[in-house]
């Protein structure tokens, strides 16, 4: 019986060495080796989970900075004109290397060429007009010329302003003395004369009509003791009537003792020497 348990033990010890041998080598179990394969499996899932966090977190970074960008280039669209696809100029460096234009000062009248020359003519009664032509002569330099009649007009002023009455309703051309045969070398003539009954005297009428003023540019000056506008207009007419074919330019009407407003006139009118 001994025996017999002895050989039923072997034969169990046998079995059970058989039966663990059988379950080391069979693939139904779960080894070490598959616990690494499985843990590689998923350390590169991890790995890749993470790359993909990364990358989505990647592509959520890019993504932000598109819409900021996005958003920045709409800013800037609002305050630069469609129009304007330049880079705006700084406000305090040209916009080439040339130097910038200097603006222009408003233009003043030149001066008279050295080979224009100027006459001033001028008829006088009581003085007044002689002492305008003299300062215009003086500004200007020019050669002067005084109307004289040859039948002298009365010293008392009654009887001068029937004679110039008289001769303004007859539209009368009194005689000049030393009247010049010419007057063709010169450019421009000022010619200066008192409002006699709202009107230049007639003897500047004579002098005018005396001569072909074609080319030539007439200023007329004058004066009155009552500078009433409308008379000298009434006198503008007269001159430019008597000097048909001379540009009449608009005349100066001031008072002697004005030497402002006859400088200006002459400035204005590029006169001056």
């Amino acid at each position: 019986m001994k025996k017999l348990s002895a050989i039923f033990a072997s034969l169990a010890l046998a079995l059970c060495l058989t039966a663990c041998n059988n379950s080391d080598t069979s693939g139904g179990g779960i080894s070490a080796p598959s616990l690494i394969q499985n843990s590689s499996s998923s350390s590169s899932t991890s790995t890749s989970s993470t790359s993909s966090i990364s990358t989505s977190s990647s592509e959520s970074s890019s993504s932000s900075e598109e819409s900021s960008v996005t958003e920045s280039v709409s800013e800037t669209s609002e305050s630069i004109p469609v129009e304007s696809s330049k880079p705006e100029q700084s406000s305090t460096a040209p916009v080439s290397s040339e130097s910038p234009e200097q603006s222009e000062p408003e233009s003043q009248p030149e001066s008279l060429p050295e080979d224009d020359k100027t006459l001033v003519v001028y008829f006088t009664w009581s003085s007044n007009t002689a002492g305008m032509a003299e300062t215009i002569a003086d500004l200007t330099g020019a050669d002067t010329f005084e109307i004289v009649p040859v039948v002298p007009y009365p010293e008392e002023y009654t009887s001068c302003t029937e004679v110039a009455l008289e001769e303004r309703d007859s539209d009368a051309r009194p005689a000049i003395q030393n009247l010049p045969a010419s007057v063709s070398e010169y450019d421009n003539i000022l010619i200066g004369y008192p409002i006699w009954w709202h009107t230049a005297p007639m003897i500047i009428g004579t002098f005018l009509e005396n001569y072909d003023l074609s080319g030539i540019d007439v200023y007329p000056f004058t004066q009155s003791a009552s500078m009433d506008a409308e008379q000298f207009e009434q006198s503008m007419d007269f001159v430019r009537g008597c000097a048909e074919n001379a540009t009449v330019h608009d005349g100066l009407f001031a008072r002697p003792s004005d030497t402002s407003a006859i400088t200006s006139y002459l400035e204005q009118n590029g006169l001056t020497k």
